[in-house]
């Protein structure tokens, strides 16, 4: 199978990680794919369907290697939903939670698609850190939700993107290191549904890895359906 793709260059990943980076864009009008054209870049990030199988192969035969499986996620939200009791109070985080945040961040997303071999041991922690900072900021995600409990310490946090008029994507979703099996979860879905109903969006999208069985329950319980199946080959 010939694979005819762009390449486009990312730029802030190649300055993050100091790795020349780039994601293909599948089209039959664009150009041949050859290694000549690959090797202009360290990294470069194909995301396909799980069931192009034939372009996997074909992707494979140019160096390109399985990163890590994806499984995409989708929930109506429902304006007039009864919304259950939590003992934990949620709030936007601020600038002065960024620190704690950061380091809850790195923790929870150590282990992600930026690994090894193409990524260094601290790069995934690195990464989502500083994608928790952009969202307290609202640069990319809109908004980072704290969970807390009584005494307020935290317990967990949820960043959230509108995607469209009435859609909205969750960014990062997890307990705080040690707060794991509390039913956090639960309480950041449902402070994910309670910000989507306030900003009328219809519809929330999440992704998470494969692998993460735990994650899919989670959504799954939440009233999500799966909406897509994906694999992130990289070279």
């Amino acid at each position: 199978m010939r694979v005819h793709a762009n390449i486009e260059s990312l730029a802030w990943e190649s300055d993050f990680f100091q790795r020349t980076s780039a994601k293909l864009h599948f089209t039959a009008e664009a150009a041949l794919l050859t290694g000549e054209r690959l090797d202009a870049y360290q990294i470069v990030q194909a995301k396909i369907t799980a069931a192009e199988l034939p372009l996997a192969d074909a992707l494979a035969g140019l160096g390109f290697r399985l990163a890590e499986g994806e499984v995409d996620f989708t929930l109506t939200i429902t304006p007039d939903a009864a919304v259950r009791p939590s003992p934990l109070a949620v709030r936007p985080a601020g600038e002065a939670d960024i620190s704690a945040l950061q380091q809850a961040a790195a923790a929870a997303f150590a282990l992600s698609r930026f690994r090894a071999p193409w990524y260094l041991p601290q790069d995934s922690g690195r990464f989502y850190a500083q994608w928790v900072t952009n969202a307290v900021r609202g640069s990319f995600d809109h908004v980072c939700l704290l969970v807390e409990d009584s005494r307020q310490r935290p317990q967990g946090f949820v960043t959230l993107r509108r995607t469209g008029e009435h859609e909205a994507r969750i960014g990062l979703l997890a307990a705080w290191p040690g707060a794991g099996g509390r039913g956090v979860g639960t309480c950041l879905m449902q402070a994910a549904k309670q910000w989507c109903r306030a900003e009328q969006r219809s519809h929330l999208h999440v992704a998470t890895q494969s692998g993460n069985v735990a994650a899919m329950r989670l959504y799954i319980g939440s009233g999500a359906s799966v909406a897509a199946t994906s694999f992130w080959l990289y070279r």
